[in-house]
């Protein structure tokens, strides 16, 4: 909720979560108070009974379709990179809609309600805890190539500075400002934990563990656009996408650092480029060492894991079920509702 001067005003998630069937086509049913929108992107439409804007809406926790009336007097023209405080319902067949009746900059939105931007705005919780994680572990890199490849990597005045600040995706996981970063470290405790309680443990290489797993993703860094907190692909995420644009930042900066063993390079190549694990999702290779197959089972763990969090976050606190996930092709399951009597009792 956010603290307004004539109440406490709903996002986004907290109204999907309200939501239930008998509140179909119930205007503002969260406190009887219009709901706080971040508008990531908008488009008019012109309609058979008028314009209207088909949105993408949210808050830092999800976002959803949107459309936004503008016919009736007072309401307001979506503006992409703003807050709408806007009057919602949700219909069962053609989902969400709005009439924003006011319009805030994030600025504004922050002298409106202090600290109300941390509910509204996609970006990670606590990111100098994770910067300080990833330096920590790059930092017990022994191979003192790795370790000097990581740092020239991620380090803020180094090759990749964006890394703490990029998303991990457009929309599908970790589609937030630090998401990257977020991913990465997640991908290497992983990984680094079934290391550990793996038969193969000794012929597993920490040291490429860790590189691989930060370093796997690192051509997002120059994949998206985030302004307007869009997620949009940049010119060479269109042309090249992350894979490519990785290897090759990878490879030139590899080629930097004198003595650097090819065997050590051939490797960890193989990570960056094989870790979407199948020819059909965009690895030009599929995984050929325990490292490889490592990140790539890690990397599939925890961006599924993130997108059914996100999916769950902003389910009905009535149902059993998610609404439909792209990336898993499914509704996914959430169990039994809290007090719900088992069937035949």
């Amino acid at each position: 909720m956010i603290d307004g001067k004539s109440g406490s005003y709903p996002v986004l998630s907290e109204i999907l979560r309200e939501y239930n069937s008998a509140l179909d086509r119930v205007e503002n049913y969260v406190n009887s108070k219009q709901g706080f929108f971040f508008i990531f992107s908008a488009k008019r439409i012109e309609g058979s009974r008028g314009p209207y804007y088909d949105c993408l809406v949210g808050d830092s926790k999800c976002r959803t379709e949107a459309k936004a009336w503008i016919s009736e007097q007072g309401c307001l023209e979506p503006v992409e990179g703003w807050i709408g405080l806007a009057d919602y319902l949700i219909d069962n067949r053609f989902g969400l809609s709005i009439k924003i009746r006011k319009l805030f900059s994030i600025s504004e939105m922050e002298s409106y309600s202090s600290g109300s931007i941390t509910q509204l705005l996609p970006i990670v919780e606590d990111l100098e805890k994770i910067k300080s994680e990833v330096l920590e572990l790059v930092e017990s890199i022994k191979d003192k190539y790795l370790n000097t490849l990581v740092k020239r990597m991620v380090s803020d005045d180094g090759v990749c500075p964006d890394f703490f600040e990029a998303p991990a995706a457009k929309v599908y996981h970790h589609a937030r400002i630090g998401g990257l970063a977020e991913h990465s470290l997640s991908v290497v405790r992983y990984a680094l934990a079934l290391r550990e309680a793996s038969n193969s443990r000794p012929n597993i290489d920490r040291d490429l563990i860790i590189a691989g797993g930060f370093l796997h993703d690192i051509g997002k860094t120059r994949t998206y656009i985030t302004e307007s907190f869009k997620f949009d692909y940049s010119d060479d995420g269109y042309l090249e996408e992350h894979i490519a644009i990785g290897a090759r930042l990878i490879e030139l900066e590899v080629s930097k650092i004198s003595g650097f063993p090819e065997e050590t390079r051939r490797k960890l190549m193989h990570i960056v480029l094989s870790h979407h694990g199948e020819l059909q999702f965009g690895s030009p290779v599929t995984p050929k060492t325990r490292e490889a197959i490592l990140i790539w089972l890690c990397d599939n763990i925890d961006s599924r894991l993130d997108n059914f969090e996100s999916h769950a976050f902003s389910a009905s606190k009535e149902s059993r079920w998610t609404d439909f996930s792209k990336m898993l092709q499914s509704r996914l399951y959430l169990g039994k509702i809290e007090n719900e009597e088992e069937i035949g009792d």
